[in-house]
């Protein structure tokens, strides 16, 4: 048996080793692109972490951050950084069937579209396209092993990495979202929004991944407003909503200030006006609204009700965000 996952383990080191990868000439010298070995080092720490729990690797802010920063310190040089997430994502499934240990899979609807396209538009369009990544199951089985995961991290370290590999850092994904997190937390929103590029749809994608993370942080993952805490298991996705009090898509606004962790029916009730919050934080149901059945569970019972707010007044919401909310 030990023989045969060595073998399996040898086998799999061969193929990620193997993978066709873009390259230039520079100075002389043949340069490869980081983005495909800098994904699979990404999907090591997801395994290692928990983050992926299953065999499906979906496309998270987790996943993004790490792969970003693996492509920051590991690139051979500065045209790598931008790091195009949704190409290696893509290409990683290759041509060759017979060689093939990465799998897309489409969502509903979009089956034809991933099987004929022969890459991505951007980040958007993958993400409209692609539900998950899966790995050979064999691979996955044996990424479960700490062992056999270094084996592989190692080789693909020396193999991609020759000259930078003294750089790597395990779990720098979420370092990078706490840093983040630090911005949402610290600064202030005009301060924030200078910094955001909006055309970068991967540095929006990785904000709005921070700014959930930190809110359901600062309210201890317990709603604001029926103080129900609902805690995820490891590699789960979140059970309470972090919303954004006055929509991102008007504010472009992810501070702590603009935040709100809320259950999912609060949350579509808060952003239908069915109830608003007033300068004193407390819950004010909309005049002429009425609940027929399960008043247990409805919103009615909150009116008048104080927040439940997270314990460090700066992170409290900003009152003339309720008040741009209400209109």
């Amino acid at each position: 048996m030990r023989f045969r996952r060595l073998t399996s383990l040898q086998h799999f080191i061969d193929r990620l080793t193997r993978l066709n990868v873009d390259s230039q000439l520079r100075a002389g010298v043949r340069v490869e692109s980081p983005y495909k070995p800098a994904l699979l080092l990404a999907v090591l720490d997801g395994v290692e972490g928990g983050q992926i729990a299953d065999n499906r690797i979906a496309i998270t802010p987790e996943l993004i951050a790490a792969f970003k920063a693996y492509c920051e310190l590991l690139s051979p040089g500065p045209e790598y950084r931008a790091a195009p997430f949704q190409l290696p994502f893509f290409h990683l499934q290759g041509r060759n069937d017979a060689r093939r240990f990465w799998f897309l899979h489409a969502r509903p609807g979009h089956e034809l579209v991933l099987t004929s396209s022969r890459s991505v538009r951007s980040f958007g369009h993958l993400r409209d396209v692609v539900a998950h990544a899966s790995l050979d199951p064999a691979l996955w089985a044996l990424l479960q092993e700490p062992v056999a995961r270094e084996a592989i991290r190692q080789a693909l370290l020396q193999r991609y990495f020759p000259l930078t590999q003294q750089y790597f850092r395990p779990q720098v994904g979420q370092q990078k979202l706490d840093e983040l997190g630090r911005q949402l937390l610290q600064e202030s929103p005009a301060t924030y929004q200078r910094q955001l590029d909006l055309t970068d749809e991967t540095d929006v994608f990785l904000r709005k991944g921070a700014f959930v993370q930190q809110v359901l942080r600062a309210y201890q993952s317990t709603c604001a407003v029926s103080e129900l805490q609902l805690i995820a298991t490891s590699g789960a996705a979140p059970l309470l909503d972090a919303c954004h009090i006055v929509p991102w898509a008007v504010s472009h606004d992810d501070t702590i200030g603009n935040g709100l962790a809320l259950c999912p029916n609060l949350h579509r009730a808060f952003d239908r006006k069915l109830f608003w919050i007033d300068d004193e934080y407390r819950v004010r149901v909309a005049p002429g609204f009425g609940e027929l059945n399960g008043h247990d569970y409805g919103v009615q019972r909150f009116n008048g009700k104080l927040l439940r707010l997270p314990r460090v007044r700066e992170w409290w919401p900003r009152a003339e965000n309720f008040r741009q909310q209400r209109g």
